[in-house]
């Protein structure tokens, strides 16, 4: 496979593509080998299960791409846009008319193609694994959350180490799970989670949990069963101690009065769907605090009784999470059937990139750098044969991505 580039008005030399390139986005530094999913103290390595395509673009070379462009704030298309890139940071957005191409930039040419922000799973599991986020990556879902992993937890490092390698999704991490003692999912699903007692020990364990390196809390409000859950003093109290260290908190929630005891809390977030019709007032109060909702439909296989297409009416954010890693069945790679599931519900495909997009990187508090295609964010792109506004089938019919400015999948040239 190759790409062939155009700079300027003249066909540049064929680049051959080699996995051996190091990333430009890397700089001088290597890019470390891959630590393994270990919770030892010192990381030991495994390779990927495939070797991911890198084309090599010098660092200080600008690639122009030319095409349909949807920059994920909702703004409608542009049918010729041109989006420059250069030392992994996007320089100019506009139409070809607006935009001065830099005489020595390399140009794609992306007829019958749509550009898009790369994509942002905002609800994963078990993603300390290579293999995981190279899949991720290679879809177009260039940045996942993944929300929970079992406690104790010591993989900061694994995340610190995947993140300097652009062929890996970008990993917003949660570290553990937080509940009670006695609640879900200690027990229930017998995964072991930080237990909170109080308010002034939650205050403490969530301001250690940040300085260890959680970039989101996330914690469970589920009394299913009868389980006994976080009271509203304690969720409080790890919300307020989180913000006051600039860190979101997002919640998992199983039923109305779950769902209003962490509106109360003030989270920024949460997840999964609930069973009963969401009364007007807590709903307002949603909107209010702008608190945006991960729905997570193919957990539930797309049943919400309503609440998605009432709450988008209203005006409230929905950021695209499907939970896969850890449940069986979960789709890897680009979420589609939890897409189509979001469109079921009464979703336009617009509002569905815009929560893939931009509100998917508002919750993983990465909005001023990921989520949409503007000036000074980091170049994050994903490239699809076809118009996901007419079909977002083709969101599957990948013909480019691009992380951190490298291009790590290219199919234009097959």
């Amino acid at each position: 496979m190759c790409l062939v580039l155009m700079t300027g008005c003249q066909r540049a030399t064929v680049i051959p593509v080699s996995p051996s390139f190091a990333s430009p986005a890397a700089s001088a530094t290597s890019v470390p080998e891959r630590p393994d999913d270990t919770q030892t103290s010192s990381p030991t390595y495994q390779a990927a299960t495939s070797t991911p395509t890198v084309v090599a673009i010098l660092k200080d070379e600008p690639i122009a791409l030319i095409g349909r462009l949807i920059d994920g704030t909702g703004a409608e298309p542009l049918e010729d846009g041109v989006i420059i890139i250069q030392a992994g940071t996007i320089t100019a957005v506009g139409t070809r008319q607006e935009v001065a191409i830099p005489t020595n930039a390399n140009i794609l040419e992306l007829t019958g193609a749509t550009i898009l922000p790369g994509f942002i799973n905002a609800h994963v599991h078990s993603t300390y694994q290579a293999d995981y986020l190279e899949m991720w990556a290679q879809a177009g879902v260039t940045t996942v959350r993944d929300l929970g992993a079992k406690f104790p937890f010591y993989r900061w490092y694994l995340r610190d180490q995947y993140n300097l390698d652009a062929t890996l999704a970008t990993l917003i991490s949660a570290g553990p799970l937080i509940t009670v003692p006695g609640g879900y999912p200690q027990v229930g699903s017998n995964f072991p989670s930080l237990l909170i007692t109080n308010p002034d020990q939650a205050r403490r364990a969530i301001a250690e949990l940040i300085s260890d390196g959680a970039d989101v809390i996330k914690i469970v409000v589920d009394s299913g069963d009868g389980l006994p859950t976080l009271s509203l003093e304690e969720a409080t109290a790890i919300v307020e101690t989180a913000h006051q260290y600039g860190v979101p908190v997002a919640a998992h929630i199983g039923s109305l009065s779950n769902l209003r005891l962490v509106v109360n809390a003030g989270v920024d977030d949460f997840s999964h769907i609930v069973p009963e019709p969401i009364p007007e007032d807590v709903l307002a109060q949603i909107i209010t605090n702008d608190i945006y909702w991960v729905p997570t439909l193919e957990t539930a296989g797309g049943y919400d009784a309503g609440n998605l297409r009432t709450f988008v009416a209203a005006g409230g954010h929905v950021a695209l999470g499907n939970d896969s890693g850890l449940l069986e069945g979960m789709e890897m790679g680009m979420p589609l059937r939890e897409i189509l599931m979001m469109q079921a519900a009464g979703m336009t495909p617009m509002e569905i990139i815009v929560a893939a997009t931009k509100n998917a990187a508002h919750v993983c508090n990465r909005d001023d750098t990921l989520g949409t295609l503007e000036v000074g964010k980091t170049a994050d792109i994903l490239v699809v044969n076809g118009d996901p506004l007419e079909n977002l089938q083709v969101l599957k019919d990948v013909l480019m991505v691009i992380h951190q400015g490298v291009i790590i999948r290219d199919a234009t040239q097959k």
